[in-house]
C-alpha cells in the first residue's frame, strides 16, 4: 500500500490514527514470529522499535507543550488558530475557564487517562527542551539546547530527558551559565551512549562537582527542596519525609520536644511525690509488691514516639482553633460508614476519615474520642439514605471543666499541658458512655492510644481520675494518679 507523504495530509489525528493501525498490524505479526526469527534480525528490530517509542515519545511532549502555550484547559476547544500578536504569544483571554479543569495537567489527565504526574512531567519537560513561538511567528530557542536537539532525533528517552532536565534545575541556583551547559552537553552525549542507571551515577557526580558537601545553599536552593513528602503507607504506618530549612526546624522542634517530658524523667517519680503528699492519697497503695514492675515502665515510648506525639499534639491545637481555613479549624472527621451497633459490638469494619483513607474499626473508636463524627447510613444496594449532624464531641465548656479538674493529662507521671490533650470517654460513647465530667478524662496522645489498648482501666473518685495498671505492671493492680497536675494546682492555691 502506497504511503502518502505526510505533507498532502489535512487531518494529523486521522494520519497518526492510520499509522496506529500499521503499528499494530506489525505488532501482531511480531508476536508470532519474533519468537522464531533469527536473532540478529531480532535485535534491529527491536532497536528500530525503541526508536519509534522515543518518537512517540517526542510527539507527546510537542502535544504537552501546545496544549499548555495555548493554555487549553481555560481557553476551551475551538476551532480557531491562535492569534500571537492579539493574545501577546501567549493563549489567556481573562474568560472564564471552559473546561472545568485547574490547570493543563489536570486537561491531559482527563483527556488522555494519564496520571496527574505524568501530565506534569510532560508539560515541564517540553518547557525545557520546546520552543515558545515568538510574535513574529518564528520559533525561539529552547532553554536547553543541546537536551532538545537529542530529543528531536529520537536519540534521547523521555525518561532521561526528564533526569538532565530536573538535575539541571537543581543546580540552576548554585552553578553558573557556563557550568550549566557544560553539563547539559555532557549529560546528553551520555544519554545518547548509555542507559538511565549510568546516567543517574553521572548526575550525581556533576552535582557533587557543583555544589559539594559544605558549601553554604541558597535561599532558592533551600526553598527548591524543601517540603513535606508523602511516601505512602505500609505494614499500617503513613510515612512522612520532612525537608525543612533552619527556621521551619526549629518550629518543628519546639512542639516536637514538649512531649519528651524530660522534667518528668529527671524529677520526682510518683514515690518520692508520695513521700511529700503521704501514701494515703492513694487507695490501696502501700510498699510496692514484689514482681511488680517499675515505675519506669509506665512509659515505654521511644524518643521517635514521643517526638511524633509531640508534632499531632500541636496539629490537636490548630484543629481545635478557629484560625485555620475553611479546610481545617475542626477536629479529624471520621465518615462512619458502618451500622451503630456493629459500631459498638467491635465488628471489624471500618470507616474513612477525610485525609487518611480508610480505617478499621479499633482506630475509630479511639479517634471518635474527640473527633468530629458523621454517621452515614447506607441502604442494602449501598446507596447514601442519609448524613447526620455532628455529636458527641466534647464541648468547650466541658473541656474547660475537665481541664480545671485534670490540669492536664491526668495519666500517671504524665506532665503533657492540658492544651496537648484530648478529650476521652471513660466508657465508650459508641457503649452507651455519656459526654460528661463524671465518663471523661484528659490524655494526651500517647496515652489515649495507650488507654485504647485495653489493658489500663480508668475510675472518677471524688472528682480525681484514677488509672488501674494491667497485672504484668502491677500484679496487684493497685491504682495510681497524677501527682504533677494536682499537687501543681495545691501549690498555685496556696
Amino acid at each position: 500500500m502506497a504511503i502518502a507523504p505526510f505533507e498532502q495530509q489535512t487531518d494529523t489525528a486521522q494520519y497518526l490514527a492510520w499509522l496506529n493501525s500499521e503499528l499494530a498490524s506489525i505488532a501482531a505479526v511480531l508476536r508470532v514470529s519474533g519468537l522464531v526469527m533469527p536473532t540478529s534480525e531480532l535485535a534491529k528490530n527491536a532497536i528500530a522499535i525503541e526508536t519509534v517509542g522515543r518518537t512517540v515519545e517526542q510527539l507527546q511532549l510537542i502535544s504537552a507543550h501546545a496544549i499548555e502555550h495555548q493554555n487549553v484547559a481555560v481557553v476551551g476547544e475551538s476551532d480557531k488558530r491562535l492569534n500571537l500578536s492579539a493574545l501577546g504569544g501567549k493563549a489567556t483571554d481573562g474568560s472564564t475557564n471552559r473546561t472545568g479543569c485547574r490547570d493543563n495537567a489536570e486537561y491531559l489527565r482527563n483527556t488522555l487517562r494519564v496520571s496527574r504526574s505524568e501530565a506534569k512531567r510532560r508539560i515541564q519537560l517540553s518547557g525545557q527542551v520546546l520552543p515558545l513561538l515568538q510574535l513574529t511567528g518564528e520559533p525561539g530557542v529552547p532553554k536547553l539546547e543541546h537536551l532538545a536537539s537529542a530529543v528531536a532525533q529520537s536519540t534521547v528517552s523521555g525518561q532521561a530527558a526528564t533526569l538532565i532536565s530536573a538535575a539541571v534545575e537543581r543546580m540552576r541556583p548554585c552553578a553558573s551559565v557556563q557550568d550549566l551547559g557544560a553539563m547539559e552537553l555532557a549529560l546528553t552525549r551520555h544519554a545518547a551512549e548509555s542507559d538511565p542507571d549510568l546516567l543517574r551515577v553521572l548526575i550525581r557526580r556533576w552535582e557533587d562537582v557543583l555544589n559539594p558537601d559544605g558549601a553554604e545553599p541558597t535561599e532558592e536552593m533551600l526553598r527548591v527542596r524543601q517540603g513535606v513528602f508523602l511516601r505512602g503507607k505500609r505494614r499500617g504506618l503513613h510515612y512522612l519525609e520532612i525537608a525543612a530549612t533552619d527556621d521551619q526546624f526549629e518550629s518543628l522542634a519546639t512542639v516536637m520536644y514538649s512531649a519528651t517530658n524530660p522534667r518528668a524523667r529527671a524529677g520526682l517519680s510518683v514515690a518520692d511525690t508520695e513521700k511529700l503528699c503521704g501514701t494515703d492519697q492513694v487507695p490501696g497503695r502501700g510498699e510496692q509488691h514484689q514482681g511488680a514492675a517499675s515505675e519506669d515502665e509506665l512509659d515505654r515510648s521511644t524518643w521517635a514516639q514521643q517526638l511524633l506525639d509531640g508534632l499531632v499534639g500541636a496539629c490537636g491545637i490548630a484543629l481545635a482553633s478557629n484560625d485555620l481555613s475553611t479546610a481545617g479549624g475542626m477536629r479529624p472527621q471520621i465518615l462512619v460508614t458502618t451500622d451503630y451497633k456493629e459500631l459498638a459490638a467491635e465488628v471489624g469494619r471500618g470507616g474513612s476519615a477525610a485525609f487518611g483513607g480508610l480505617m478499621g474499626a479499633q482506630s475509630i473508636r479511639r479517634i471518635a474520642c474527640d473527633a468530629n463524627v458523621l454517621p452515614v447510613v447506607l441502604g442494602s444496594q449501598g446507596q447514601i439514605l442519609d448524613v447526620g449532624q455532628l455529636r458527641r464531641l466534647f464541648t468547650p465548656t466541658l473541656r474547660k471543666a475537665l481541664v480545671a479538674r485534670d490540669g492536664g493529662c491526668a495519666f500517671p507521671d504524665c506532665m503533657m499541658p492540658s492544651p496537648w490533650t484530648e478529650g476521652h470517654h471513660i466508657t465508650h460513647w459508641s457503649r452507651g458512655g455519656a459526654t460528661s465530667i463524671d465518663n471523661g478524662v484528659l490524655l494526651c496522645s500517647r496515652h489515649h492510644h495507650l488507654v485504647h489498648q485495653g489493658d489500663w482501666a480508668i475510675e472518677v473518685k471524688d472528682q480525681v481520675p484514677w488509672f488501674v495498671p494491667p497485672r504484668y505492671i502491677d500484679p496487684a493492680q493497685r491504682p495510681r494518679q497524677n501527682h504533677y497536675h494536682r499537687d501543681r494546682h495545691r501549690t498555685l492555691l496556696r
